[in-house]
């Protein structure tokens, strides 16, 4: 039984969001070992509360690929956490990222496309913390659960394209402590890289 005392008693300067450059997304096919939070039952006397929530080695890609980076809209990117099923027959946590990205240009819409029924490991780092939070893991892989694109009929109005990252796990998204060198910047096509920055990102349509 590990010893669990002072939980909640000291203050930090707690913020909310996300870093909205710094979206992280891979593909489970890709990769040759992904590490997740140890097992209740697998906890020592030594162990602390944090273990149960954390990844502390690194996941590992066959050779050339690595997680993407995607740069989404400032305070767009939210975290949802809700408890499923019922409490007394093994609930789930299901986890939820959304993100916003800016315009629907071809390149976006295709990247948007292709993520359609992958099983991905989604990585968000806390704006306050730098933690990054971690959606989908090797048997609960995370899927784009939703998909949707606006552009609104005036021109300073929305030109938005938005995702929904979703898994169920035993847990809330945990901290990913692993390395992430190599990572790929940005998704890239033949057209522009999808970044939130782009100039003459417009709504109207002729």
């Amino acid at each position: 039984m590990i010893k669990i005392e002072n939980l909640g008693t000291e203050f930090d300067e707690v913020t909310a969001g996300f870093h909205h450059e710094e979206i992280y997304v891979g593909l489970v096919d890709e990769m040759l070992n992904i590490t997740e939070p140890i097992e209740i039952k697998k906890l020592k006397p030594d162990s602390v509360i944090d273990d149960l929530i954390v990844i502390k080695n690194n996941h590992t890609f066959i050779d050339g690929v690595n997680f993407t980076k995607v740069k989404a809209i400032q305070e767009s990117v939210s975290l949802e956490t809700t408890q499923i099923g019922t409490a007394t027959k093994s609930p789930l946590q299901e986890n939820k990222l959304t993100v916003q990205l800016l315009g629907s240009k071809a390149d976006l819409l295709g990247f948007k496309r292709w993520l359609k029924g992958k099983d991905l490991i989604v990585l968000a780092p806390e704006f306050g913390s730098n933690f990054k939070r971690q959606f989908g893991s090797k048997k609960q892989p995370c899927k784009l659960i939703e998909a949707s694109s606006k552009i609104e009929p005036t021109k300073d109005g929305e030109n938005v394209t938005t995702l929904v990252f979703g898994d169920s796990q035993k847990y809330d998204a945990p901290y990913y402590l692993g390395d992430l060198s190599g990572v790929v910047e940005y998704f890239k096509t033949d057209y522009e890289t999808i970044t939130s920055d782009r100039d003459d990102v417009s709504c109207d349509i002729d």
